[in-house]
Order: structure tokens, then C-alpha cells, then sequence
């Protein structure tokens, strides 16, 4: 497996596993999070939950698109490599 595709895979996984863990534990970490604080904190804590809200919901979708450059590269690698055996260089 190509060395680009290999790390796309990896990296792919790991964001989509965590991706989904910051989607089920977050939302409970932050309602804590509000409790222990209290209401003098709320702007400071909704900041944090739309930055986390963003985070959240790029995660997964970005895991799979690297998964699916990872398959594009694994088929495109070997025609664009034949492509340059039979073609003569130009040096």
C-alpha cells in the first residue's frame, strides 16, 4: 500500500473513532462542566460548546473523506505508474 494512502487510512480511523467519542461524551462533559461553574460562566461555557460543536461534527465527516482519498489513491496509483512506463521521457 502506498505510503500516502496507508497514512490516510490511519488517519481516517482515528478521527472517526474520535469523532465518536467527542460526539456521545462531550455533551455530558459540558453539561458538568456548566453545573460546576455555575450561571456566572455561561458565556465562557457556550463559547466553548460552539467550538466544540464544530469540532464535533467535522470530525467524522473529515475521517471519511480521507478514507476515500485513501481508496482513490490505491486505484489511480497503478494506471498514473503504467501511464509513465509507456510513455517515452522527454529527456
Amino acid at each position: 500500500m502506498e505510503s500516502a494512502a496507508k497514512k490516510c487510512i490511519q488517519w481516517g480511523i482515528a478521527l472517526i473513532v474520535a469523532g465518536g467519542f467527542v460526539l456521545v461524551l462531550l455533551p455530558q462533559l459540558l453539561g458538568l462542566l456548566a453545573e460546576a461553574t455555575g450561571p456566572s460562566t455561561a458565556i465562557g461555557v457556550g463559547a466553548v460548546d460552539l467550538l466544540t460543536g464544530l469540532i464535533r461534527w467535522a470530525m467524522i465527516p473529515m475521517g471519511t473523506t480521507l478514507i476515500g482519498a485513501a481508496v482513490v489513491i490505491r486505484v489511480l496509483a497503478p494506471e498514473l505508474q503504467r501511464s509513465c512506463e509507456t510513455q517515452p521521457s522527454g529527456r
